[in-house]
């Protein structure tokens, strides 16, 4: 039995509704905290009231009718008038008004013809004593709970009824609530449901934020501590450095040389180093790791480069090994299609120390794959990896130094920079004469304009990435789709409803199979090819080929195309469903296009059906900047931090309250602190 169901009014059906709302134990309710608040302590005349502002006032009654089922009360004070209307029960209200009766009113103001408010909370004074106002919660809520009525009152009363039997073992230590001046965990939380005035929220979130930061800060700070004692001090390189730089067909941009010093020189320093490269797609990143490992390569340390695809890993591989092999080191690529036999020796070689620079896929962390001396692990479109793939490469050689790189970072990663556990390096530095892409929202009636825009580029030399999210049959509607959408009321929309992320629907949405067919229906004159992940290897190579040769207009494929596929003279895409996608998916796959001079555009073709606010608001926003680090902050809003110290990539990871954008400033504050009593205490 649920420990909810001890609770006055709790019983089996709501008890079911809690838990699928994520409310199944007795401190989950108790931090299922108010989302905001309504201010009724302070009353406002009935002239200075707002259409859709809450509000409290005192009146009179000045009129009472019918109309029809509707009961009208006109109430007055000495400022103004507004009409009540009620529509439920109206023959059950009549009674309960009559002329001069004073009346304590409350809710949001409509205009229809004139001001008014419909079905406001009204409560009559009698022998003068007016009832003192309140500061009312209001709780995330689903459908099915408003359904059952377990709404923001009764939630506040189980909330409070809880918290008097629950017993609390503060997380925080004394010494810490002392100095930060924090109230004890229980009578916080009860403040939170029910304050006592509306000034003192603000201080009363900051200190549930500080709450949950500075457990997480001191942790970061210890692991940060602990790094500094192990690893290894490499050596700028002055030669090495000098001859893969000279052997480049082209200039550093400003930003990369900064990278590549400021990296080298945490490399040089003692204890462990790990940072993010971040840079858009074309920025140069893959240039600035191979600098960066010239001073573990020239020292006699081993680096590794991992990718997320084989595609990638071989792009990389070609790009780097003849400028690492000009300057004497030998390269070497790992994947999970390498043969068995070349695969023992590379193996070997690699274990030995002849094979100094090891590109790879995740091949690279396989428990038989053995550095002498790895130095350097670098990471790459880190995002695509798991957690745990990436510690199994890090963890090899003895506490490397770690550089992930990255177009876009993933949520965690990015607060993992807030709280300064990895080092930050920037590109940028644009390659000169590239234009940034021009991203387009198109609706559903414009798609054959869309068509036949494409057709006419595509015959005129130009190609097309044409981006689907499944390769065939019908799927489930999207969870970016549903997980905020706001459900519709007779009464318009309650901003604290929200549709389950479980809630899902079937769709007919595009695939490959689809977009081919409607390609071929609107002009033969097409040459498509197709990419997917189900390919054979050999078909998907040959798809991409025949692309890169320019003897296809238009290639339909899934996600695959998503890192590692450069074809500069591809200057379109059309991107299908694109609310099936994240943002950082988003930027990734759009960076297939612009990478030569031309101008290049990205058609984010909207299904036909409706999208929640959210899910609109989301891909526009996304549309209107090619800025990664943007992307990487809406990003973080809509799908959390991730574990900052674990396995868990989404999610919030700990910080339900926090607001790692909005509450930058307080971090910081936390992280401070957090440092100064790691340092003071020895780490």
């Amino acid at each position: 039995m649920s420990d909810l169901s001890r609770l006055t009014g709790v019983g089996p059906k709501r008890v079911k509704i809690l838990g699928e709302a994520g409310i199944a134990t007795l401190r989950d309710l108790i931090y299922h905290l108010p989302r905001r608040y309504i201010d009724r302590t302070k009353f406002t005349p009935i002239s200075e009231l707002q259409v859709g502002k809450d509000a409290i006032f005192l009146a009179s009654v000045l009129s009472i009718s019918m109309v029809q089922t509707r009961l009208l009360i006109t109430v007055e004070d000495a400022g103004g008038s507004i009409e009540l209307v009620f529509f439920n029960g109206a023959q059950f209200l009549r009674n309960r008004f009559h002329e001069g009766q004073q009346l304590l009113v409350a809710g949001v103001p409509g205009f229809f013809r004139d001001l008014q408010m419909v079905h406001p909370e009204f409560e009559a004074i009698k022998d003068g004593k007016i009832p003192p106002g309140e500061v009312l919660p209001r709780y995330p809520l689903t459908v099915e709970m408003s359904e059952a009525h377990v709404e923001h009152k009764f939630l506040q009363r189980i909330a409070l009824e809880a918290l008097q039997g629950f017993a609390f073992s503060d997380g925080l230590e004394e010494g810490y609530r002392r100095e930060l001046q924090l109230l004890p965990e229980a009578e916080l939380l009860r403040a939170l449901h029910k304050p006592a005035t509306a000034e003192e929220i603000p201080a009363l979130r900051r200190q549930l934020k500080l709450r949950e930061l500075l457990p997480l800060s001191m942790r970061l700070e210890r692991i940060k501590s602990d790094r500094r004692k192990v690893g290894r001090a490499w050596p700028v390189s002055i030669d090495l450095k000098r001859k893969l730089a000279d052997g480049l067909p082209f200039t550093l941009t400003a930003g990369q040389a900064e990278a590549v010093a400021a990296i080298s020189g945490f490399q040089s320093q003692p204890g462990q180093f790990c940072g993010l490269l971040m840079g858009d797609v074309g920025s140069g990143k893959t240039v600035v790791a191979m600098l960066a490992a010239a001073n573990v390569l020239e020292a006699g340390g081993q680096a590794a480069l991992m990718a997320p695809t084989e595609i990638l890993a071989a792009q990389h591989y070609q790009t780097l090994s003849p400028f690492l092999a000009q300057a004497g080191i030998r390269a070497a690529l790992l994947t999970g299609d390498t043969p068995k036999s070349d695969r023992d020796a590379l193996v070997s070689d690699l274990a030995s120390g002849a094979i100094a620079f090891m590109v790879g896929t995740h091949a690279l962390y396989s428990q038989d794959v053995a550095f002498r001396r790895l130095g350097l692990a670098i990471i790459d479109e880190q995002h695509r990896f798991g957690v745990q793939q990436r510690l199994a490469l890090s963890a090899k050689g003895g506490h490397p130094d770690i550089l992930y790189m990255s177009a876009t970072p993933i949520p965690r990663t990015l607060a993992q920079t807030v709280f300064g556990d990895l080092e930050n390096f920037t590109l940028k530095d644009k390659p000169v004469g590239r234009l940034p892409v021009k991203t387009r929202l198109v609706q559903p009636e414009k798609r054959k304009d869309m068509l036949g825009f494409l057709l006419k580029e595509a015959l005129g030399g130009n190609q097309v990435f044409w981006v689907v999210p499944q390769i065939g049959a019908k799927a489930d509607a999207s969870p970016h789709a549903g997980k905020t959408a706001k459900a519709d009321k007779p009464g318009g929309e309650d901003p604290d409803i929200f549709i389950p992320a479980n809630r899902k629907r079937e769709e007919d949405i595009a695939s490959v199979d689809k977009i081919k067919s409607e390609l071929a229906a609107f002009s033969q004159e097409w040459k498509v090819g197709i990419v997917h992940g189900k390919l054979p290897a050999d078909k998907k190579e040959t798809a991409l080929t025949a692309f890169r040769k320019g003897e296809l207009h238009v290639l339909i494929a899934t996600t695959v195309i998503e890192v590692g596929v450069d074809v500069p003279q591809a200057n379109l895409m059309v991107i299908e469903s694109p609310d099936r996608f994240g943002v950082a998916q988003l930027h990734q796959l759009r960076g297939r296009t612009g990478r030569g001079t031309a101008q290049a555009w990205c058609f984010l073709s909207i299904p036909d059906r409706a999208w929640p606010p959210e899910t609109y608001e989301r891909i526009a926003g996304f549309a209107e900047t090619t800025d990664g680090f943007k992307i990487a902050e809406m990003d973080l809003r809509s799908r959390g931090t991730g574990n900052l110290e674990g396995t868990d990539q989404s999610g919030y990871g700990g910080l339900r309250f926090t607001d790692l954008i909005e509450d930058f400033a307080l971090t910081q504050e936390v992280r401070q602190y957090a440092a100064g009593k790691v340092e003071g205490s020895g780490g």
